[in-house]
C-alpha cells in the first residue's frame, strides 16, 4: 500500500490497520491509544465521534495483528483498559498511570472527579511456556515509577484529537522501551502525536490511521517538526 506521508524517518498510511498490517517489515516498539469500545462523545462540539470505538474488538482485532510485527522479546504500550491485551501473547504486563494533574469533567454527580488515565506495558513473548514462567517482567530498559504525570494535551495546546494524549508522556514510554534508530508502530494513530514523540527521541515511526483529517493533521505536524530538527542540525552541526 502506498503511504499517505513518508520522509524517510516516518512513514503515515491512510486505512483501516487489518488492512495494512502485519507490515512487510518488523518493529521495536508499539505504543497506542486504540478506540475504547465506549462510543466515547467529547464534550466539544468540533469533535466528531471517533471511528471504530462502536466495540472493544475494533482494537483487539488490530492490536493482535500489530503485536504479530514486534519483535519477540518487544514491548507494547497501550492506553485504554487491560482488557485489549487479553488472550494475546504477552507476560510482565503492569498498569501504569498517566496523572493528568487536572481533574476532567466526569460524572458530575461524584465527589470525586477522575484525573488519571491507565496506561498498558507488557512484553511480547510467543512462548507460552516463557509467559507462564514469568518471562519479560524485568525487560523495560530503565526502571522507573509506575505513575508518569503530565497535564492533559489539552491544557494550554492545540488539541486536534478528541483523546490526543500529551507528547512528553509518550516520550518517556519511547525512551524506556527504544534506542536511538529502532522503529515504533502506532496502529492507531490519530494525530501524530506518537509519532512525532519518536522523531523527537531519534527513532523511525510507522502510524495508521483511518480517518483521512487526523493523517491531513499529523503529516503537517511532522512535517513542521522535520522542519525544525533540519534547520538544528545545520545551526549546531549535528
Amino acid at each position: 500500500m502506498k503511504p499517505y506521508y513518508e520522509n524517510g524517518a516516518v512513514t503515515i498510511y491512510h486505512a483501516n490497520c487489518i488492512e495494512v498490517l502485519p507490515l512487510s517489515e518488523t518493529v521495536d516498539l508499539i505504543v497506542t491509544d486504540p478506540p475504547y469500545g465506549v462510543s466515547y462523545k467529547s464534550n466539544r462540539g468540533d469533535h466528531a465521534p471517533i471511528s471504530g470505538d462502536e466495540s472493544l474488538n475494533v482494537a483487539k482485532d488490530g492490536l493482535k495483528l500489530a503485536i504479530k510485527c514486534l519483535r519477540r522479546g518487544r514491548h507494547i504500550y497501550t492506553f485504554g483498559s487491560k482488557e485489549m491485551l487479553d488472550d494475546m501473547p504477552l507476560c510482565g504486563i503492569a498498569e501504569l498511570i498517566w496523572d493528568k494533574v487536572i481533574m476532567g469533567m466526569g460524572d458530575l454527580t461524584s465527589p470525586w472527579g477522575k484525573s488519571h488515565e491507565n496506561i498498558y506495558f507488557a512484553t511480547y513473548e510467543i512462548s507460552k511456556a516463557n509467559r507462564d514462567k514469568g518471562f519479560g517482567s524485568m525487560a523495560a530498559r530503565l526502571r522507573r515509577g509506575t505513575v508518569l504525570r503530565s497535564q492533559r494535551a489539552q491544557s494550554g495546546q492545540s488539541k486536534v484529537h478528541p483523546t490526543q494524549k500529551p507528547i512528553d508522556i509518550l516520550r518517556q514510554l519511547i525512551e524506556s522501551s527504544s534506542i536511538i534508530g529502532e522503529t515504533v508502530l502506532d496502529p492507531f494513530m490519530g494525530s501524530g502525536s506518537t509519532l512525532i514523540a519518536a522523531a523527537m527521541e531519534g527513532r523511525r515511526a510507522i502510524g495508521i490511521e483511518i480517518e483521512e483529517r487526523y493523517c491531513e493533521h499529523a503529516a503537517k505536524r511532522i512535517a513542521a517538526l522535520s522542519e525544525i530538527l533540519e534547520n538544528r542540525t545545520a545551526c549546531f552541526g549535528y
